[in-house]
């Protein structure tokens, strides 16, 4: 991994809450004997209660059963088991013999807009992936995102050429993942069945090593079916062109920023990737990977930003 990509995919691991963060003590920057001393699911919490987030998360599913959220996060956590279960993520098996079953987390997050406004409460269910063994849990990790330059050339040419911009998120994006290997995790905390069975994983999991890849490789796979290649300057980055004109997709883990040169061919770009994977249509973007965005329509212009606001 060289210098650039080394930094890429620092970023993409501080900036992606769900993410194992057993890798951040790799990390050049990271020097705190407390981050060093704490477990990959503690990295994980550390990073998703990050001010932009929320300060007040529960750490633990038992602080998140005092009331009054404990409703709410209910919820939010049954959401997230109907997602498993119908992205079909994993069968209860009898564990083999010798074999322990990895555990998992739940990571519980509050969700606010730019105006610090309460939006929703998510949960994640994260696989303790630091316990994974290299050459038999998994292999490659590395998973790409696209250059912040690219996003800013992106923005500069739809400005320039009068392009719509519009912004959609992959729900469960690296549920979509295949697990090549034979991986047996525990139930969920605090929703075993008591049935002594264990979860064999046959999707990818929020946690594992290889998620964040297998979520790539599957995305790419799928957006070069349709059409879209990779631009040379931006693996990540990916263009169509059609007699009625040009179409971007610009990925960053589970966001999608698209371009497109009118309405109407933004139009059937969306529902073309709507056909594909289950995506939360976010219209005009307003921010991504950190970048405020405000766009002017009357005057052509574009103002990013990277201000950070108290309980956004």
């Amino acid at each position: 991994m060289n210098q650039r990509q080394k930094r890429t995919h620092d970023y993409c691991l501080l900036n992606d809450p769900w993410a194992d963060k057993d890798e951040m003590g790799t990390m050049t920057d990271t020097t705190s004997s407390e981050m060093a001393n704490m477990t990959s699911a503690e990295r994980v919490y550390a990073t998703s209660s990050e001010p932009s987030i929320a300060p007040d998360n529960p750490r633990t599913l038992c602080e998140a059963r005092e009331p009054p959220d404990w409703p709410d996060w209910e919820t939010a956590i049954q959401a997230e088991l109907d997602q498993l279960q119908k992205m079909g993520t994993w069968e209860l098996v009898d564990p083999l013999q010798g074999c322990t079953p990895i555990t998992n987390k739940w990571v519980l997050t509050k969700k606010y807009n730019k105006d610090g406004n309460l939006q929703k409460y998510k949960a994640r269910l994260v696989a303790h992936g630091y316990s994974q063994q290299t050459g038999m849990d998994y292999n490659d990790t590395f998973s790409s995102v696209v250059r912040l330059e690219m996003i800013q050339t992106l923005l500069a040419l739809a400005v320039a050429e009068d392009w719509e911009i519009q912004q959609m998120d992959v729900k469960g994006a690296y549920l979509n993942g295949m697990i090549k290997e034979q991986i047996y995790m525990k139930q969920p905390e605090g929703y075993d069945d008591g049935t002594g069975r264990a979860c064999h994983l046959i999707k990818s999991l929020y946690g594992l090593k290889q998620a964040g890849r297998e979520w790539n490789n599957k995305l790419n796979k799928q957006l070069e079916s349709l059409g879209w290649k990779p631009t040379i300057v931006d693996p990540c980055a990916y263009t169509r062109r059609t007699a009625d004109g040009i179409e971007v997709v610009a990925v960053w883990v589970d966001d999608l920023l698209l371009f497109a040169s009118d309405t109407k061919l933004m139009t059937k770009m969306k529902l073309k990737l709507k056909s594909t994977f289950e995506i939360t249509d976010l219209r005009e973007p307003a921010k991504i990977v950190g970048i405020e965005i405000d766009r002017d329509w009357a005057n052509r212009t574009i103002m990013i930003s990277q201000r950070q606001s108290s309980g956004n």
